[in-house]
């Protein structure tokens, strides 16, 4: 059986596939976008999904070290970002383009090369 036929038959809905992209933060991110090369709308949400939880990890990284309040500002933080994780695996599967402020544009960007 050719490499080709075997791989459409295994291959996942773009809806289920920007969905996961999100699921193991940047590592899924990395994984779908290394196996997608063509459609936009996956490799935006892979993008936009390592953009997403780096950026959130070097803040949480940096504010952590805010005397007083930096405790305060990861859990709030934390349940944020867990929070809009959820709404774009969400808006993922519904085959929405949900465009993060800075992270967004970035994905949008490089997901249009």
């Amino acid at each position: 059986m050719p490499a080709e036929t075997a791989q459409k038959n295994y291959h996942m809905k773009p809806n289920v596939e920007a969905a996961n992209a999100y699921f193991l933060f940047f590592i899924s991110g990395l994984l779908i976008l290394q196996s997608e090369k063509n459609n936009k709308f996956v490799r935006f949400h892979a993008l936009q999904s390592i953009y997403f939880s780096t950026f959130f990890l070097i803040f949480i990284g940096i504010v952590n070290y805010i005397p007083l309040i930096g405790t305060y500002i990861v859990q709030f933080s934390t349940t944020a970002f867990f929070l809009i994780w959820i709404y774009l695996i969400y808006t993922a599967y519904n085959n929405k383009e949900i465009k993060l402020p800075i992270v967004g544009d970035l994905a949008r960007e490089e997901a249009g090369k």
